[in-house]
């Protein structure tokens, strides 16, 4: 008899084990989330943070991108510029202590200069799309500094 009851009780514990996995399955799939990753845009510079010659030095100069291009930033009399490789000067604003935009909306540079004088930081622009007919978009790249 001791048998019987045992093999009744673990016929029901194998039912119920056969069946937790579907109901925690259809759980999980109920409570998937899809979250989009955000949309990368340059932003017109609605706020200028006022940088001198001397706070723009700093920042002055060649930095070398992780795609292999080189972003060079300099000043022309009171305006200040950044190229990337031989796409055209943009004039840029600071918006921040580090972080400056161009006033065409090409382009938005962070750079992140350490005590060591180690330099990071990421640049975000725009490059054209394709020139053949019905060909894509610009697109928004980012390149991280090398």
């Amino acid at each position: 008899m001791k048998k019987l009851i045992l093999a009744a009780l673990l016929g029901a514990v194998s039912m119920g084990a056969g069946w937790l996995p579907a109901s925690a399955q259809t759980a999980q799939q109920e409570e998937t989330v899809t979250i989009p990753a955000p949309q990368l845009r340059i932003d017109a510079p609605t706020r200028r943070h006022y940088m001198d010659e001397a706070d723009f030095g700093a920042f002055k100069g060649g930095y070398e991108l992780s795609n292999g291009q080189v972003l060079v930033l300099k000043r022309v009399g009171t305006r200040m510029y950044a190229e990337v490789g031989e796409m055209g000067l943009h004039q840029i604003v600071a918006v921040s202590p580090n972080t400056f935009v161009a006033l065409d909306q090409k382009l938005k540079v962070r750079i992140d200069i350490d005590r060591r004088g180690d330099v990071g930081g990421e640049l975000l622009m725009v490059v054209p799309g394709s020139s053949v007919a019905g060909g894509a978009p610009e697109q928004l790249l980012r390149v991280a500094f090398r």
